[in-house]
């Protein structure tokens, strides 16, 4: 079955086909598509996806430490790629934490909000990090989060299994 419409390709597919240019870039479930992208072409073709690029600086294991900017993330090494390679760091919008328990995640860094839209179950939150002004965090709304204005410095953070370090395209 060939669709074009990623929700319906989600919902009912037992394995999804990912093609760029008649090639295949992946092929997996559903939730390993969204959730483990191969490459940076299907992490920004399924679902929202932020994007920073960088270079490695230093790697251990399936983890690395990934320049962007100023600021050294760290990433899962999806290739084991090796200290110098350019990269993509692909972290999804709902998997960062506004204000992170100190400790509790290695990625944490200052943020400055630009923009916030009101969704209802949750808030579309525009901000600047490493220089980059669309970086994209889904914040549910328990009310908690709601005190948020445009122009706040706040701390955000991931895990890094939730931040994949790819082939830069």
């Amino acid at each position: 079955y060939v669709t074009h419409d990623q929700t319906e390709a989600l919902t009912m597919s037992d394995r999804i086909a990912v093609f760029n240019e008649g090639v295949i870039q992946q092929l997996a479930p559903p939730n390993e598509l969204y959730e483990k992208p191969e490459n940076a072409f299907v992490a920004d073709f399924i679902g929202e996806n932020n994007r920073l690029a960088g270079i490695i600086k230093e790697t251990n294991g399936s983890e690395c430490l990934v320049l962007v900017e100023e600021e050294i993330i760290t990433a899962t090494n999806v290739h084991e790629q090796p200290e110098g390679s350019s990269v993509i760091l692909s972290l999804r919008p709902e998997r960062v934490v506004l204000n992170p328990e100190v400790g509790a995640l290695k990625n944490i860094f200052e943020a400055e909000v630009l923009e916030l839209i009101y969704l209802g179950d949750h808030i579309r939150c525009r901000m600047s990090i490493c220089t980059n002004d669309d970086f994209i965090v889904k914040i549910p709304n328990d009310y908690t989060n709601i005190s948020l204005n445009r122009g706040d410095v706040v701390k955000i953070g991931w895990q890094v299994t939730d931040c994949r370090a790819l082939n830069a395209m």
